[in-house]
């Protein structure tokens, strides 16, 4: 039997990151070169739905999922078929270098920032509670900050860590996902 999640540990994650490759329905053919599926190979909701991503949590384990504002409710669904409550959410307010907000495309609102849902398994023990919204730089495409691995680092130092679906290896977390090393080495 294969384990989809090869290299990660069954049942061992007291902290998990999760960056689904989701689809997104375009309005037109004019925003395809920027969308998801021209960056990555994306998922079906189905396929999406069956990730066995509660047999990497421990029993008591906190999980941040990004997710994407026209997604939200199956965003939420997601977290819950995966066997974890949803609890809250936290919000990147996406920066520029110079500190500025970002400004991204939208259909009924200009995005700045990206949602992070935060779910739980039994009782995680935290040792810091994050603000609602947090600023970060944004960079390439799904490309995360440096500065929510921060958050996460306070939030639980010492926990057992997996970032699914990532873009960057990072000291004290295990990776998974085909462009788990993508941004090795990029400068921030």
């Amino acid at each position: 039997m294969t384990w989809f999640f090869d290299p990660l540990i069954p049942l061992h994650y007291e902290l998990m990151v999760i960056d689904i490759p989701w689809p997104f329905d375009l309005y037109s053919e004019a925003g395809a070169k920027k969308s998801a599926s021209a960056q990555y190979d994306v998922m079906t909701a189905e396929q999406i739905l069956a990730l066995p991503i509660g047999q990497l949590a421990s029993m008591n384990s906190l999980v941040y999922s990004y997710a994407t504002a026209p997604l939200l409710p199956f965003a939420i669904q997601a977290l819950q078929a995966w066997g974890f409550t949803y609890k809250s959410f936290m919000a990147w307010r996406k920066t520029t270098p110079a500190g500025k907000v970002r400004m991204g495309t939208g259909y009924r609102v200009r995005t700045t920032a990206e949602i992070i849902l935060v779910g739980t398994l039994g009782n995680p023990r935290q040792s810091y509670v994050p603000p609602t919204v947090f600023d970060g730089i944004a960079r390439e495409h799904s490309r995360k900050p440096d500065e929510f691995y921060s958050i996460c680092d306070r939030v639980m130092p010492h926990a057992r860590r997996a970032d699914i679906f990532a873009r960057e290896s990072r000291a004290g977390w295990h990776s998974f996902g085909n462009e788990a090393t993508k941004f090795d080495g990029v400068a921030a």
